[in-house]
């Protein structure tokens, strides 16, 4: 789960290494060189959450040394080790800009709590402090608009600098039922876990999550089961932050960790920064959807239109990929329309469809999707909703429709009923053109029977 990785710079990396051989580290790799070119060849290439260094020449001031290492690796946490405490040589360094100095009468007892510091604590991220540093760490996030390839960014930058094992950033579904929605995870060791721990922990955590960074070990969540173990592994203290976006609009971001942060790491200057600048990025993000969503408006019922099908289809088939999502497809149209507009006129056949919109959308959450896709049919997308749970949806709409009497402002008292065709992926299809069709063909057995009435996709339709 971690890929957090130790190098030692050392004349003697092994002696160091045996310091740290501890179940705490068991599953951190760890590098000793004792060479300073190649520990330089290494700084250059790869990527460390942590250096342990001691100097490697006698000739050498403590403040080269780390101004040297700190060249190579300006933002990994530095932990120098010197041989007594006091001296121009530990002034030199921490000017240098060491994070931490071991001396080493007390290394034993002190090593492995300062990398635990700096590993799982978030303690790494103190160290970007500079308006120069603040500003470069922040470049990949205001500098798009891409919600998606945002709140990823968001969540991976978060995991990197609180050394966080993994992280989910996820919204709250409203409306029909409840649950929570991954919006983007980093860490886990597959993706679709991310939907797992959002099932077992996600209303206990939005109920913590506030406009500020908040910390609290795992069992104040209640008592753990067995299967949470598997979940959360060693980490034991959840981080958690709330971002507040458009009026009743929040993302929640919640990383879970090995060690517990302090104050000083909760209110540093990074942390505050960073959150305002993700928070003022993911609300720049989300108004830009909702410029973009305005050309797929249908202009009579305000509801989607179906060039928004398509890039809707497209984008959960995506997330479905990734996390192993589901979802399901309600292909509908209203039954014996035509009379309508032929009684009553075109101007009442309209009024008549944005009220049957109207049903729709009050039965499905903010997260469904509800499509206007011509004439009087409609297509309704249901996230993370199983062909089961489709059918119910479908049902509570067909009987809506059936009870309701249209018209009204008109001094009307219009009956109608509609049939409904589902296709669940990756039930009954994988494919997008595959999916739409099912549902069609499973509304038009409908149409072809009874009418007022919902049909699944049979097994025998799919290839």
């Amino acid at each position: 789960m971690s890929k957090q990785r130790i190098l030692i710079i050392a004349p003697d990396p092994g002696t160091v290494a045996l310091k740290i051989q501890t179940s705490t580290f068991a599953d951190i790799p760890v590098t000793g060189l004792s060479d300073w070119d190649k520990g330089a060849a290494v700084l250059a290439k790869e990527n460390f959450s942590v250096v342990v260094a001691r100097k490697l020449s006698k000739h050498q001031s403590a403040e080269e040394f780390v101004r040297g290492i700190i060249q190579l690796a300006p933002k990994t946490p530095l932990i120098l080790i010197l041989p007594k405490k006091g001296g121009p040589s530990v002034l030199g360094a921490l000017r240098a800009g060491a994070s931490e100095i071991l001396f080493e009468e007390n290394l034993g007892g002190e090593l492995v709590s300062t990398l635990e510091k700096y590993l799982f604590q978030g303690y790494g991220l103190l160290r970007k402090t500079s308006l120069d540093e603040l500003f470069d760490y922040c470049f990949p996030v205001i500098t798009t608009t891409d919600m998606d390839l945002l709140s990823l960014t968001v969540i991976e930058m978060f995991k990197e600098s609180l050394g966080a094992s993994f992280g989910v950033l996820f919204r709250e579904q409203e409306g029909r039922g409840s649950g929570y929605a991954v919006v983007a995870a980093a860490g886990f060791p597959e993706d679709s876990l991310a939907g797992v721990f959002l099932l077992r922990f996600g209303g206990a955590l939005v109920r913590m999550c506030g406009p500020a960074p908040t910390v609290f070990p795992a069992d104040q969540l209640g008592s753990l089961h067995p299967e949470d173990e598997a979940i959360l592994g060693e980490n034991r203290t959840f981080f958690t932050i709330r971002f507040d976006l458009s009026p009743g609009s929040q993302m929640y971001a919640v990383l879970t960790m090995r060690g517990t942060p302090g104050i000083d790491v909760l209110d540093s200057p990074f942390l505050n920064f960073f959150y305002r600048q993700a928070r003022f990025a993911l609300l720049n993000a989300e108004r830009s959807v909702q410029t973009q969503n305005l050309i797929y408006i249908d202009d009579l019922t305000k509801l989607y239109n179906s060039r928004y099908l398509n890039v809707v289809l497209d984008r959960e088939l995506k997330r479905s990929e990734r996390y192993r999502n589901f979802f399901s497809v309600l292909f509908m149209d209203v039954d014996f329309f035509k009379r309508v507009n032929d009684a009553y006129g075109h101007l009442v056949g309209s009024r008549v469809l944005v009220e049957v919109g109207a049903v729709l959308r009050s039965c499905v959450r903010e997260t469904d999707t509800v499509v206007r896709y011509g004439g009087d049919e409609f297509v309704v997308l249901l996230v993370e909703t199983n062909a089961e749970d489709a059918l119910l949806v479908a049902e509570r709409m067909r009987k809506m429709i059936e009870c309701k009497t249209f018209g009204q402002d008109f001094g009307l008292a219009i009956r109608l009923t509609i049939s409904i065709g589902i296709a669940a992926f990756p039930e009954h299809a994988t494919t997008k053109q595959h999916l739409l069709n099912l549902a069609d063909q499973a509304m038009y057995r409908g149409k072809e029977s009874t009418r007022n009435v919902v049909y699944l996709a049979t097994p025998q339709s799919v290839p």
